[in-house]
């Protein structure tokens, strides 16, 4: 399926950022280009700025998600909070996360026990700091004995939270982190990391709080559901109970060059074994479904780690040629139709 969606709200932040190559030497940028999935642009092409936006423009609007994913795992040059918060949003919303009405949203935090959530400062403190800009600096003042200074969100937290239980409810930091209005791929994150095994060491208080927050949840369609496991602790993701097969598949066995002879070696865990033929003639995706669904990204990560690949461009070019290679000869609309997919920069599969 070729991704034509649009993405002009995402092309500024993304520019934003890359233009932050500028930073790096002439000599540097083609390696940075290669690192965020952009394409190569000669040295003597111009300065370093014109090097920059002559390799972004050719970057198409199907690429632009997986080069604001490199730029938001591994980035060369830095990005302010702001701007990462603003790539997330944008980019996680591209999932068509459910929607988590501000009221459920202000129900659930006013039920929530936040020194429950908060046995753990460090642990908590991290997780507020992936999904909120905590560090920035606010509008007050605090006294030092050098003089003053302006104080975080990180310094109001400790002060209300910890050092002072009881100023702040669940509410209350809920509000300043700006969880009511945050978007629904953000909320959900959020309440995913708050019933974490990350972050309530405690089996016990996940599955209470969670049916705690599921009670304001459920009217609006969604839940926390029990999707998988992190280290013996249960992970819990936020899903539609309106939408039928949100149970991920098990086995993905694709990209056959001749009939597989599959074998179950045990019906109740699902558990597989292809017989005969050559190891490669059959594959298996032998990780984790991504809750949103198996997407190209996944699968080329995937690719590239069990071969053992260093170059990201040499995998993709490999996985394209073995998932060509599975194609019938005498369907010549099979084949044309994934050429046509990988040249339009495929983003997803389905």
């Amino acid at each position: 399926m070729v991704d034509s969606r649009d993405r002009s709200a995402l092309r500024t932040p993304v520019g934003e950022a890359v233009a932050r190559l500028g930073g790096l030497t002439h000599s540097e940028l083609n390696p940075a280009f290669e690192q965020l999935g952009m394409p190569p642009v000669p040295e003597d092409a111009g300065t370093k700025r014109e090097r920059i936006e002559l390799s972004f423009r050719q970057v198409t609007d199907a690429e632009l998600s997986q080069v604001t994913r490199h730029i938001l795992e591994h980035s060369p040059v830095d990005v302010s909070p702001s701007i990462r918060h603003r790539l997330e949003d944008l980019l996680w919303e591209e999932d068509t996360p459910p929607e988590i009405p501000k009221k459920a949203r202000r129900g659930l935090a006013r039920v929530l026990d936040l020194t429950e959530l908060t046995q753990y400062p460090d642990r908590f403190l991290q997780l507020l700091d992936r999904l909120w800009i905590t560090e920035e600096p606010g509008i007050s003042l605090d006294h030092l004995l050098n003089g003053m200074r302006q104080v975080t969100l990180t310094d109001r937290i400790k002060r209300h939270v910890f050092r002072n239980p009881g100023d702040w409810s669940a509410e209350e930091l809920f509000e300043n982190l700006g969880a009511f209005d945050a978007g629904d791929a953000r909320f959900a994150r959020f309440l995913e990391g708050l019933v974490s095994g990350d972050v309530l060491l405690d089996e016990h208080l996940q599955e209470t709080t969670v049916s705690t927050i599921n009670g304001h949840l459920h009217a609006g369609g969604i839940e926390l559901q029990h999707t998988g496991s992190d280290g013996g602790y249960p992970v819990f993701t936020v899903l539609s109970t309106r939408l039928h097969g949100n149970q991920r598949p098990k086995n993905i066995i694709f990209a056959s060059l001749t009939k597989p002879d599959i074998r179950f070696r045990s019906s109740v865990d699902n558990d597989i074994e292809i017989v005969g033929g050559r190891p490669d003639d059959t594959l298996v995706y032998d990780r984790e479904v991504p809750t949103a669904g198996l997407r190209w990204r996944d699968l080329h990560s995937w690719w590239q780690d069990t071969r053992k690949s260093s170059s990201e461009n040499d995998a993709r070019t490999d996985l394209y040629q073995r998932l060509l290679k599975s194609l019938p000869s005498e369907s010549p609309g099979q084949i044309n139709l994934f050429r046509a997919y990988h040249t339009q920069g495929p983003s997803v599969l389905t």
